[in-house]
């Protein structure tokens, strides 16, 4: 399950540039399990593909704030082979449509680099709009690189996903 989990191209591309070891990610992944998105500020969900039931990565929402209601999104497909399917796309839907639906979320932010352009085309797909730029903020590849950042408001999530609609698969691959 954690076999992609520390390549140097997936940690390039969440900010996430230090190595963990095997027993640290499967404790994270028993306390995710465990946690209550007002309580705890977080709610992640396992990415699996529905026919086979692999496991695919992450979907998170994280410093989800009440009386706010934001909170900040991220995703990771963990094997390169799993990516630009449509998987990211798909979980990016799926976790908007909790944030609004059922959490009553208002707004959901989200960054990432801006050489990172498969995700900006998959959450563009899902109605994010880019917001800003923080400059030479992330430590990378050797550098200080500028982080991309992306929202998107329940109003706009709502025109596509009314009350009494459900998120469907892609249409095509991100």
């Amino acid at each position: 399950m954690l076999l992609h989990w520390n390549t140097w191209e997936l940690k390039r591309t969440i900010g996430v540039p230090l190595p963990r070891s095997r027993a640290a990610m499967e404790d994270w992944l028993v306390e995710s399990s465990k946690t209550d998105p007002w309580k705890d500020g977080e709610l992640t969900l396992a990415i699996t593909e529905k026919r086979s039931g692999e496991f695919l990565g992450f979907a998170v929402l994280r410093a989800i704030r009440s009386p706010h209601n934001r909170g900040r999104l991220g995703i990771s497909i963990y094997n390169p082979q799993n990516r630009s399917k449509g998987y990211g796309t798909d979980a990016t839907r799926v976790l908007l449509w909790i944030a609004f639906h059922i959490l009553c979320l208002r707004s959901i932010s989200l960054d990432t680099f801006p050489h990172n352009e498969r995700a900006i085309r998959a959450y563009r797909k899902c109605g994010f709009k880019r917001v800003g730029l923080l400059r030479k903020t992330e430590f990378m590849d050797g550098e200080y690189c500028d982080l991309l950042i992306m929202d998107i408001l329940r109003e706009e999530f709502m025109r596509d996903y009314p009350s009494g609609t459900f998120v469907g698969p892609a249409t095509d691959a991100s």
